[in-house]
């Protein structure tokens, strides 16, 4: 194996949809991802590839989440996953996915956390998980929208030890920067709503892009809708979209480099 990521930075990505071919298509048209199966219970796993290198798995809802469309799901680094588990819940999280051993990666589980949002926990084995951060077409940022955002905070310092760092973002929200030994590895998002927990809370992936508005376009062309942006950054400008199933994710044309790659030596940063 790789080089692990530490415990508590995201590691992988997962879109779990009722229809994979679709978003299959949908993400080799926008990103020029390319994908291999693997061998899961009575179906299969799509590991989506930039060039040579792992960045993102797409799964069938029916398939290992009965039935429930996740959209994307961020899964984070764990050392013992029966441990992190057993936290999790200590801290008002729900298991939803029991632990299932995939022999070409880990072992993985999925938690619905006190605010609704799905995370996954991976202990990773074969797979560290994604194969690189910040190259154009890949991940550099995951973020969580939420409604709670004490709560939220409170429920992920509890559960992976994260430094806490409190912002506003270029639309004065209240954001929330996650660290891990003074690395910027994640953000909160605080939701605008009069009645917040009414809405629930939901993690969403960055992946970086070389030209923003040129991707939003071709979102459209595929059949997808753009959400909110552009929206500018210190990073550089944003843009939340949707897939054609609504599964919502934030394009990013990076200035820099937002998020330190551990197993390497690279700069660090947030999004806002």
């Amino acid at each position: 194996m790789s080089a692990a990521f530490r415990a508590g930075e995201p590691a992988w990505v997962e879109l779990c949809t009722r229809h994979p071919e679709r978003a299959e298509s949908f993400y080799a048209a926008l990103f020029g991802w390319h994908s291999r199966t693997e061998p899961l219970s009575a179906g299969s796993y799509r590991i989506c590839q930039s060039g040579a290198d792992d960045v993102a798995g797409i799964i069938d809802a029916d398939l290992l989440h009965d039935g429930r469309r996740h959209g994307w799901i961020t899964y984070f680094a764990v050392d013992d996953l029966e441990q992190a588990l057993a936290r999790a819940q200590s801290l008002g999280g729900t298991v939803q996915l029991q632990p299932r051993y995939l022999p070409a990666a880990g072992t993985g589980a999925t938690v619905l956390d006190p605010a609704g949002a799905t995370l996954g926990l991976y202990q990773a084995e074969a797979r560290s998980g994604v194969a690189t951060l910040n190259a154009p077409g890949t991940l550099c940022w995951n973020e969580l929208s939420t409604g709670d955002p004490a709560g939220s905070t409170a429920f992920y310092q509890g559960l992976f030890g994260f430094e806490c760092e409190e912002r506003v973002s270029a639309r004065g929200q209240r954001y929330t920067v996650l660290s891990l030994d003074g690395d910027p590895v994640a953000g909160l998002l605080a939701l605008e709503s009069t009645w917040p927990n009414e809405i629930p809370a939901r993690w969403m992936p960055y992946f970086r892009v070389d030209d923003l508005a040129a991707s939003v376009t071709r979102v459209h062309e595929l059949s997808g809708a753009d959400l909110l942006g552009p929206v500018p950054s210190p990073h550089g400008p944003l843009h939340v979209v949707e897939d054609p199933d609504d599964n919502p994710l934030c394009l990013i044309e990076l200035t820099d480099t937002l998020r330190r790659d551990s197993r390497a030596d690279a700069p660090t940063g947030d999004p806002r």
